[in-house]
């Protein structure tokens, strides 16, 4: 279970490494649906009827750049997944440790959670931003931004340091909230789960003492994760979008480099609000949930 509990058996750098792994083997399968998500979002300013469905994106990667472009900035996105799990883990440990050490009332334990998830996700979001800034770039035009270090020499040459940064209010005031509703969900759904597999009205299949074996943590630990992903990322989309249309704004296309056609004519933004006034404006309310079905 993530946050502080006193009768946890699990130490925090044990949760710490579980963290680390998880976001790894997530990372690893979900890239090739995160390279369509991005250039989903980011697709050109044209008209609906001649905006490419997730499918025809799909094929037209897959024709353009091969197999391999789906795994476009995955290193990166590894890089990325250890930092901001393991700093979202480490920091929401902390917060929670030190407040129900203290005297806290129980009626604001999940408001308290909720709180302590944002302030993870603060800190998370503002520590990985330069090497998400790279890795979108990455995932567009692999060639122009390819590497760590040459990926950050072009960020660097197209805006400054502030180009690092770019998306960072918008990752900020998603992130917080996404990680604390993802935790306040989890810790929620997790023991009201196992509290159900135990509580089974008389007909219980399993003894008292296996009602939290290893199955039924697996399983309540799954959906309730499930479940709360989903919930935080439905919540926090419209940020995301923005986010990823502010963090290319300092671009720009170099015709040293082939830049795939689902990476051109894309649509920046350089200010958060405008960003989202001027998508609902062009693309209607539902154009701040582009490309919600392939995460």
């Amino acid at each position: 279970m993530v946050g502080y509990r006193q009768d946890d058996n699990l130490t925090p750098n044990q949760k710490l490494i579980a963290g680390c792994i998880s976001g790894v083997v997530t990372r690893f399968l979900t890239q090739p649906l995160d390279v369509l998500k991005v250039r989903t979002q980011l697709q050109g300013k044209i008209s609906r009827k001649k905006r490419l469905s997730v499918f025809a994106t799909f094929k037209k990667i897959l024709y353009e750049e091969s197999i391999l472009a789906f795994w476009h900035g995955h290193n990166l996105g590894q890089m990325h997944s250890v930092l901001s799990t393991s700093s979202q883990f480490y920091v929401y440990e902390v917060t929670t440790k030190y407040v129900f050490s203290s005297t806290v009332n129980s009626e604001y334990k999940t408001l308290l959670e909720f709180m302590c998830g944002i302030c993870a996700g603060c800190c998370s979001a503002t520590l990985v931003a330069p090497i998400e800034v790279i890795r979108v770039r990455q995932m567009l035009i692999q060639e122009q931004y390819r590497g760590f270090i040459n990926g950050a020499k072009a960020v660097y040459n197209s805006g400054g340091v502030l180009a690092f940064y770019e998306g960072w209010t918008a990752g900020v005031l998603m992130l917080g909230p996404q990680v604390g509703i993802t935790f306040s969900v989890f810790s929620f759904m997790q023991p009201l789960l196992l509290n159900y597999m135990y509580d089974c009205n008389g007909d219980c299949l399993h003894k008292k003492g296996n009602a939290h074996t290893a199955q039924d943590l697996l399983l309540a630990t799954t959906i309730a994760g499930g479940m709360s992903g989903f919930v935080s990322k439905v919540m926090c989309y419209p940020l995301d979008l923005a986010k990823r249309r502010l963090q290319i704004a300092s671009h720009r296309e170099n015709a040293k480099f082939y830049t795939p056609t689902t990476s051109r004519d894309l649509v920046k933004c350089t200010k958060l609000v405008q960003c989202v006034r001027d998508t609902v404006r062009r693309e209607g309310f539902l154009g701040l949930y582009r490309g919600l079905s392939t995460f």
